[in-house]
């Protein structure tokens, strides 16, 4: 009967942990707010030199798995915005998440517009 119940326990165990162990990964997550047409990031890792490119429409939501404790290094640049004659300036830096299951987050944001000459 002992030896049931520990069985029990070893096969329940891990879909316990399992299931509260929700969303593990550790992210950086760029919400582009500005009115600046898309946004083209470049985010590479500065241990392996990998490197991930992605675009990013106005008003959407993009989630970048990265791995915790590594730094990274970002590029921002916008196409701007044709119709408004807009023209964003470029933005660059470096994040490091430092836990497992964390995330850095980048509202990108227009703050003055420059109008093109």
């Amino acid at each position: 009967m002992k030896t049931r119940r520990t069985l029990l326990v070893w096969l329940v165990l891990p879909v316990i942990l399992l299931a509260c162990s929700g969303n593990s990964d550790t992210r950086l997550t760029f919400d582009n707010q500005a009115q600046c047409g898309v946004a083209s990031i470049k985010v590479t890792n500065t241990n392996t030199g990998n490197i991930q490119e992605h675009s990013l429409d106005e008003g959407d939501e993009l989630d970048v798995k990265v791995d915790h404790g590594v730094v990274y290094r970002y590029e921002i640049t916008y196409a701007g915005n044709p119709d408004q004659d807009i023209r964003c300036d470029p933005k660059s830096g470096t994040v490091m998440v430092p836990r497992r299951g964390q995330s850095a987050n980048f509202a990108l944001q227009s703050a003055t517009p420059t109008p093109e000459p």
